[in-house]
């Protein structure tokens, strides 16, 4: 009875703490929750709330990309006021921004235009419009070299069409005072220019002269398409238009003269053949005028002398035919100094007439007499073979032969012998020498000498084989000894 009381009482306290246990566990799990729920309550705010920040960022990138296009990206502006460029370039592009603003500047430039007046030197120079488009391309470029002031007024970049805009412009009022006292100080260069032709003039130096006013209408090159006037002596003058037409009516006005417009002369070195010309401007002979001669392949510049006078040495004449033409032309190059490279200095040059002169050479062909002695092993030969050779050839290339060497304006001189050489087998050598000349007969000058390489001849005696060598060397007369007589001649 005792031990299940005992029993009993045991379990009742094992009851009560098992009770209290579970209490005490529940308990516990309930402080852990409420601390857990507190923490996710806090984690759940901070992600809230950088949520909304990132929201936020996107939203605002959303309103930068989705930002409307700017008027002057739609359509491009007019404005009285201003030059306008507008400049696109695909995003794409590793250097899309350069390559826009590049763009904007290049039709900023397309707006200020090269006008050509028909009144201008240009229209003047330019009678076949052949310098119109290049003078054009030239201004366009020197406007991009010098242009100053222009601003940037906007850029427009839109992610969705991958495109980036660049906006610029130009005040025109600040552009045409850049351009006027550009203009002034061209005029002031031009007008010293043309007050220095004018005082050459008068005092008859002729070629400093069209110098100068080609410097005049140079200094202005950037203009000559314009209408630019200058103030002298209170009246307005075109300085460009009325140097150019200075030069011309200068030029007009020099005289190339020569005693004939066709000449015959006689093809001989020792007396190089010489043409005379005279230079003058209004009847005054002009000193130190540089005139270039042309016959052929050559050419030669001359300068005249103090009585205006030139000889033109025709010391080329070998390859010419028989009537050839020579031109002598004043040589504005060496009288207007300039650049060269200068589109517009060669442009200026090419645009004169200038005034030149032609004359017709004729070549007459010497008159020739031969004399010959021609030997076999130092005996002379009845028949002169190499002479008569050498007259066929040169008949059949036009040359007339006489019958006296004094009706002859060149004689023809032949020496020729030859030499034993050795014995082999019962054949016999021998060795031909030849010389050549050709003597002016009025001067009694040497216009050729040539000996030729000795000449070998083989036959049953040394005789024999002279006249062998003789042969030999008379078929060789054609190719070897008139051709190149008949050059000379």
């Amino acid at each position: 009875m005792f031990e299940v009381r005992s029993l009993k009482l045991k379990v009742k306290l094992k009851s009560k703490n098992l009770a209290s246990c579970v209490l005490c566990l529940v308990s516990n799990i309930l402080r852990l929750m409420k601390r857990y729920i507190h923490f996710s309550f806090v984690v759940i705010l901070i992600l809230w709330a950088c949520t909304a920040q990132s929201q936020k960022r996107k939203n605002k990138q959303n309103k930068v990309e989705i930002k409307p296009k700017p008027e002057w990206v739609i359509a491009k502006p007019v404005s009285s006021q201003y030059y306008v460029g507008i400049g696109y370039s695909s995003t794409r592009l590793p250097n899309y921004q350069q390559v826009a603003k590049n763009n904007a500047f290049e039709d900023l430039l397309s707006e200020i235009k090269v006008n050509i007046s028909s009144t201008s030197v240009l229209y003047q120079m330019d009678k076949k419009n052949s310098f119109r488009e290049e003078y054009e391309s030239v201004i366009k470029s020197t406007v991009r070299n010098e242009i100053e002031d222009f601003e940037l007024v906007d850029v427009y970049e839109n992610s969705q069409e991958a495109g980036y805009w660049v906006y610029y412009r130009l005040s025109k009022s600040k552009y045409a005072e850049q351009k006027r006292r550009k203009q002034q100080n061209a005029l002031s260069i031009a007008i010293d220019f043309f007050q220095k032709a004018e005082e050459s003039e008068k005092a008859g130096q002729t070629a400093t002269a069209i110098d100068f006013y080609a410097k005049t209408i140079l200094a202005l090159k950037d203009y000559w398409g314009e209408n630019l006037q200058a103030d002298l002596q209170g009246k307005p003058v075109m300085l460009s238009n009325e140097s150019y037409t200075r030069i011309q009516q200068i030029l007009d006005n020099i005289l190339l003269e020569t005693a004939s417009a066709n000449i015959q002369l006689k093809k001989q070195t020792t007396q190089t053949p010489a043409i005379s010309f005279k230079i003058s401007y209004k009847k005054v002979p002009q000193r130190s005028m540089p005139v270039l001669a042309q016959y052929g392949k050559h050419k030669q510049s001359y300068n005249s002398t103090e009585k205006g006078e030139i000889s033109v040495l025709l010391d080329k004449l070998e390859g010419l035919r028989n009537s050839f033409r020579l031109e002598v032309s004043l040589e504005l190059a060496k009288i207007i100094s300039g650049n060269n490279e200068d589109k517009f200095y060669k442009f200026l040059l090419e645009s004169f007439r200038s005034p030149s002169q032609s004359v017709t050479i004729h070549l007459a062909k010497p008159t020739l007499f031969i004399r010959s002695e021609e030997k076999n092993l130092g005996n002379l030969q009845k028949n002169n073979l190499l002479a008569n050779q050498l007259k066929n050839a040169l008949t059949k290339r036009g040359y007339v032969f006489v019958n006296s060497a004094e009706k002859a304006e060149v004689i023809l001189e032949i020496e020729a012998d030859t030499r034993r050489g050795t014995e082999s087998g019962g054949i016999y050598f021998a060795f031909l020498s030849i010389n050549l000349k050709a003597i002016d007969n009025a001067t009694k000058e040497e216009i050729y000498n040539h000996t030729l390489p000795e000449i070998k001849g083989g036959h049953t005696s040394f005789e024999r084989a002279g006249i062998d060598a003789y042969q030999k060397a008379s078929q060789n007369i054609e190719s070897e000894v008139a051709s190149k007589l008949a050059e000379i001649l």
